[in-house]
């Protein structure tokens, strides 16, 4: 009996020194991790800064159950992401080298501070969490050796599959010339833009975005997958382009809308496949034109320049898996006439001659 009440006894003592030791630790943390990435700064700015690349990096949730869902606007100040139901982080700030956003985990409040630093051609990323320490918290810190060695590890796999992205996925990449081909007559949507090289990807998305809910809201059937028509400038840093989807029948539309049914006639093209990122993309255009010029193929400057994006997200997440076609138009051959060897019918016939 002795025995059981100095176990007790023991016990409690220890339980009180326990509670004493977690009390005393410090109610705020702050973690920076970072790693160098070969890689332009805007690159890696630009790919962070986009929610809908974010549960391809982060380990801050990898629970395969958990649906994720993200603002639609994906990117800068006031994007989200969400899971759960009381878990979230919303971006307060997005520009040039800086990212800042609050990280909201089970009613627990932290930040989260992203730099990007040019690193001669690469980028030095580094992300800092900054918090509060509940008790409960304080518990859970100190048995898992202090909440460095459970937080630390999941910023340090963040940025390390981010490094993987630009490294595996962004580097590899395919381009092969296919050559002469027909592209058939089809109807399609279409909707126009313009903007910088560097806001395509983004912009272009958004206006993919706008072009399905008018096709669903109108009940359009479509046919095989959106394609991009760009059209000839002489601006290297601008891009005027048209987002288009091929339907079924032609739709008529409103002069005045922003949305138009199209169709374009059979032409000839140079037909190329890229496949990888599209950032690869200024590649495989340089390479089709080489390919014209080396045929002696003359391209129809007037004509249809299309992009068609067979694989791509949200269908495959993978960089290295998207596949890319590019067609450059081409001004058709007139065959040479032939050459017809008339005969004079006023020549007079030679006459045998006596000996």
């Amino acid at each position: 009996m002795k025995i059981l009440k100095y176990l007790s006894l023991l016990f409690l003592l220890f339980l009180l020194a326990f509670v004493v030791f977690v009390a005393t630790q410090p109610p705020t943390y702050e973690i920076t991790k970072q790693i160098e990435i070969n890689t332009p700064k805007n690159f890696v700015f630009d790919y962070v800064n986009d929610f809908s690349n974010w549960n391809d990096w982060q380990q801050f949730n990898t629970d395969e159950n958990i649906n994720f869902t993200s603002s639609q606007n994906t990117i800068g100040k006031k994007s989200y992401v969400k899971w759960d139901s009381d878990c979230a982080i919303i971006t307060s700030y997005a520009q040039n080298d800086s990212i800042s956003q609050l990280f909201i985990q089970n009613n627990n409040r932290q930040t989260l501070h992203w730099k990007f630093k040019k690193s001669g051609k690469n980028t030095l990323a580094s992300v800092t969490i900054k918090g509060d320490l509940s008790f409960t918290e304080k518990i859970y810190s100190v048995l898992n050796g202090g909440i460095t060695n459970y937080m630390g590890p999941q910023l340090q796999e963040s940025l390390n599959k981010i490094n993987n992205y630009f490294v595996s996925e962004l580097g590899e990449y395919d381009i092969k010339v296919q050559g002469l081909v027909n592209r058939p007559s089809i109807n399609y949507l279409e909707q126009k833009d313009s903007c910088l090289v560097k806001d395509f990807p983004k912009k272009s998305k958004a206006l993919l975005k706008t072009l399905k809910n008018f096709i669903k809201s109108n009940a359009i059937e479509t046919l095989e997958v959106p394609f991009v028509m760009f059209q000839n400038n002489d601006d290297k840093n601008k891009i005027v382009y048209a987002m288009c989807v091929p339907v079924k029948e032609k739709v008529f539309t409103t002069p005045d809308s922003k949305i138009q049914g199209k169709n374009y006639s059979s032409f000839l093209a140079i037909k190329t496949t890229l496949k990888g990122d599209y950032s690869h993309l200024k590649k495989a255009w340089a390479k089709t034109r080489n390919y014209i010029a080396t045929k002696k193929f003359k391209e129809d400057k007037k004509g249809y320049y299309i992009g068609i994006y067979k694989k791509s997200i949200p269908e495959v997440n993978e960089p290295s898996k998207w596949v890319t076609e590019i067609y450059i138009p081409i001004i058709k051959k007139e065959a040479a006439p032939k050459k017809i060897i008339a005969k004079d019918s006023t020549a007079i016939a030679p006459t045998e001659t006596e000996n």
